[in-house]
């Protein structure tokens, strides 16, 4: 079945519907795929939440789902019938919703590629799952996480580029994601403490 998409904060859908417009209309070239573009030729679709892990929460015994922080929304504009960017919200300490960022860049047509791929995978259509887009920046790793709605079973899929050890487009179980990570953030931990090494105070 197709993934189920979860319903967004209704001050995060306003905050970003709000912008966009106001982009398009004052600022048409700040976004280069938006050019020329009238408010009422773009629309947005399937929402999903932002989930962030941070260098510091990653371990080989960490639950994903407990480790990565919730970040906001993002959305696909259409322009016709073709996505053309993302735009996203944020949350303020306070729990506020609002404007975050909006871009063309590569990661757009990654995460529509990925999602047309699950879509395809037997788990996902015997199943219920909701996507997330998972980034964990000190890895430089973008990825779909696929969360179970009835277990715990999730799958995550890398947006290409992914690191190494990490197949673009693949579809892996949690446990070995999590594996492979672990692996990724601790040769970071190592380059960051050997570039530190000997500086003085």
């Amino acid at each position: 079945m197709p993934l189920e998409l979860s319903k967004p904060a209704v001050a995060a859908e306003k905050a970003v519907r709000s912008v966009l417009g106001r982009i398009v209309a004052t600022d048409p070239d700040h976004v280069p795929a938006l050019r020329s573009a009238s408010p009422s030729s773009l629309a947005i679709s399937t929402p999903h939440r932002i989930a962030v892990l941070g260098l510091d929460r990653i371990h080989a015994r960490m639950s994903l789902r407990s480790a990565a922080q919730k970040k906001g929304w993002r959305f696909f504009v259409h322009r016709g019938d073709k996505v053309v960017a993302t735009v996203n919200s944020s949350i303020s300490g306070k729990g506020k919703h609002g404007f975050s960022n909006i871009t063309d860049g590569p990661f757009v047509a990654g995460t529509e590629r990925a999602i047309r791929r699950a879509e395809r995978l037997d788990s996902v259509q015997k199943g219920r799952f909701e996507p997330l887009l998972l980034q964990v920046p000190a890895v430089h790793l973008v990825a779909l996480w696929l969360r179970n709605l009835e277990n715990d079973a999730d799958l995550i899929m890398p947006i290409s580029p992914a690191p190494k050890g990490l197949r673009a487009y693949g579809a892996v179980a949690t446990a070995d994601f999590v594996a492979i990570l672990a692996d990724l953030a601790a040769q970071k931990k190592r380059e960051h403490a050997e570039a530190h090494r000997g500086r003085p105070l």
